[in-house]
């Protein structure tokens, strides 16, 4: 008879007074491993980083890379690849607030059902916006209705305004900035 491996319970006051390499998400005293960042990952999140910190001061947001959020008061912790925070933005070692978008990068070792149960996570907090990039084969997703849609975006409804937001120039961005690497 085979038996069914149970990972060992971590309590939230371990979670969060420990730093992993890398992070690792808090799930209802479980930690989740997150998918393995790739070059494309790493040079997309840059790109995004640099764009987004334009219209920071203009909008009233942050663009946080890699934050522990809370999810679920001392339950559920998540650590998006980046996120725009309305300001000001509570100091301290993890976001309470919720963030107006949250984007995800792909890794080749996620997993679909995974990151469907983050962005449901994302919208029970009330996150509006949430896109999923995929470095690798450069296409956009955005989570609506409890499913992927692709789609190609062209700006961000934030509450202070819109955010141009062009996914095929972004990607035309990262694939001319991993050519000047090579």
């Amino acid at each position: 008879m085979a038996v069914a491996f149970i990972p060992p319970l971590t309590s939230v006051d371990e979670y969060l007074k420990t730093s992993y390499r890398p992070d690792m998400e808090f799930v209802d005293g479980v930690l989740v491993e997150r998918g393995m960042p790739t070059i494309p990952h790493s040079r997309l999140q840059a790109i995004l980083i640099r764009y987004f910190a334009q219209f920071e001061h203009s909008l009233g947001f942050l663009a946080l890379p890699e934050v522990r959020t809370q999810i679920a008061h001392r339950a559920r912790y998540r650590v998006p690849d980046l996120m725009l925070c309305p300001t000001p933005v509570p100091q301290g070692r993890i976001v309470t607030t919720v963030p107006w978008v949250v984007i995800e990068i792909m890794s080749p070792d996620d997993r679909l059902p995974e990151q469907l149960e983050r962005f449901r996570d994302y919208r029970g907090v009330g996150v509006t916006q949430i896109i999923l990039l995929d470095p690798e084969k450069l296409i956009a997703f955005r989570f609506h209705e409890e499913s992927l849609l692709r789609q190609d975006l062209n700006g961000l409804d934030l509450p202070t305004g819109q955010v141009p937001f062009d996914t095929n120039v972004i990607f035309d961005q990262l694939r001319k900035d991993l050519l000047a690497c090579t």
